[in-house]
C-alpha cells in the first residue's frame, strides 16, 4: 500500500511520526526526570545492541511500555545509505582534489620567492643608488674645492715665489698685456 501512496504523502505522515515521537520522548524525560538527549543516547544503546526495550526489571535499564518498530522506506538510494552508515557518501574527486592543492601549493611557493627576488633586488638598487650620491657627493664637493681654489688668491710655493690668482684676474692680466 505504501508504493501507492504520494512523495507529499508520505512526507507527511513521515513528519507527524517524527514530531510524535519527540513528543514520546519530552514525556519519558519528564517522567524520569532525565533530559531528551540521556532517553535517545540510552534508546539508541540499547537498539544497538539488540536488547529488547519492551524488557522490565532487572533484564533492562528502559521503561516500562512496548516499542514499536518504525520502517521508513525511501527511493534515494544515497540518503538510505547514509542512514544505514551514520554518514553520507563523500563521492570526492581526489585527482581534482591533488591538482588544486598542487596548483595553489605552487602558487604559493612561486609568491614567496619572487617576494625574496624583489626584496633582493630593491636592496641591491638602494645600495646602488647609495653608492651614486655618495660618488655624486664627492664630485660635488671636489668640484667646490677647485671653483673655490680657481676664484681665491693664494701662494703655491713659497721659497720659488710662487702665487696663485683668481683666474678672472689671470685672463684679464693676459689680455692687457
Amino acid at each position: 500500500m505504501s508504493d501507492k501512496q504520494s512523495s507529499e504523502f508520505k512526507s507527511k505522515v513521515a513528519q507527524e511520526a517524527a514530531s510524535e515521537s519527540q513528543k514520546v520522548i519530552q514525556k519519558i524525560a519528564a517522567k524520569y526526570e532525565v533530559s531528551e538527549e540521556e532517553v535517545i543516547k540510552w534508546t539508541s544503546k540499547y537498539s544497538d545492541k539488540g536488547i529488547g526495550l519492551s524488557q522490565t526489571g532487572s533484564q533492562s535499564d528502559s521503561d516500562e511500555g512496548s516499542v514499536e518498530d518504525v520502517d521508513i522506506s525511501t527511493e534515494d538510494e544515497e540518503l538510505a545509505s547514509g542512514v544505514s552508515h551514520g554518514v553520507m557518501s563523500d563521492n570526492l574527486n581526489y585527482g581534482k582534489l591533488i591538482f588544486w592543492s598542487t596548483v595553489g601549493t605552487s602558487l604559493v611557493v612561486i609568491f614567496v620567492v619572487a617576494i625574496v627576488f624583489f626584496s633582493q633586488y630593491s636592496l641591491f638598487e638602494a645600495q646602488k643608488e647609495a653608492s651614486l650620491r655618495v660618488t655624486y657627493s664627492d664630485f660635488s664637493e671636489l668640484w667646490a674645492e677647485q671653483e673655490q681654489e680657481l676664484n681665491s688668491f693664494g701662494v703655491v710655493d713659497l721659497e720659488d715665489g710662487i702665487y696663485r690668482i683668481p683666474i678672472d684676474s689671470a685672463i684679464n692680466k693676459i689680455a692687457i698685456d
